[in-house]
């Protein structure tokens, strides 16, 4: 082989290799977020992670800074699509009836755990630690459900205040409760886990009086 073959061959090669190790912010995310949902955020070392990515430390910590930058990454990544998702929802569904409507989101949400298993598993796993983002998804998903369910109540002519908040904490807790032991503890089947919790948040729906939620009003106007 001539010299000018071996260096055409040399050349190629550097930029397979060259083009392999520049993956985007994104495809390093994806790899970062495998990791995480199969082994636990504790577990996902740096190591994992570029291979995973089929690239090497140094190019996770340059496009990143630190392993804790990346964690909180794919995080906020993850929280934000299922947020996005779900304020979708809300808004498809706002001419529903409203245990269509109630219906729906919970299904959707399902849905969503279904299409995103692995950023849907990083945000419930270890949902119950103080500082976990499972929090903050509660956090961001219950206003919008508190005021959903002041709507529907003040159509009734019975109006609540802070008890719809109470009762929206309820019924996403029953929800991603039930997604938490099906998808992280269980690994029970989706489907069967989102009946249950349709059929245990209706029957919530249906079984609180209003006046046990004006009650809560009132404890809360002496309180303040």
């Amino acid at each position: 082989m001539t010299g000018t073959g071996q260096r055409d061959r040399r050349k190629a090669a550097s930029t397979r290799r060259s083009t392999r190790n520049r993956p985007t912010d994104n495809q390093l995310l994806d790899a970062a977020c495998a990791v995480m949902a199969e082994m636990g955020v504790d577990r996902a070392t740096m190591d994992i992670i570029a291979r995973r990515a089929d690239t090497s430390r140094v190019t996770l910590y340059a496009h990143f800074g630190s392993r804790d930058a990346l964690v909180h990454a794919v995080i906020e990544r993850e929280l934000d699509k299922l947020t996005t998702w779900m304020f979708e929802i809300y808004d498809q569904g706002e001419t529903m009836h409203y245990g269509q409507r109630a219906r729906y989101s919970i299904e959707s949400l399902f849905d969503y755990a279904r299409r995103h298993p692995r950023g849907f598993r990083v945000l419930l796993d270890n949902r119950y630690a103080d500082t976990h983002p499972g929090r903050r998804l509660s956090a961001a998903l219950e206003p919008r459900i508190a005021e959903e369910l002041r709507a529907n109540y003040a159509e009734r002519g019975t109006p609540i205040g802070s008890g719809a908040d109470t009762l929206a904490t309820m019924l996403l807790g029953i929800s991603l409760d039930v997604a938490y032991r099906a998808v992280i503890v269980d690994g029970s089947d989706i489907d069967a886990a989102c009946d249950l919790a349709v059929t245990a948040s209706l029957a919530v729906l249906r079984a609180v009086a209003p006046d046990q939620l004006r009650a809560l009003d009132s404890t809360h106007t002496r309180n303040l």
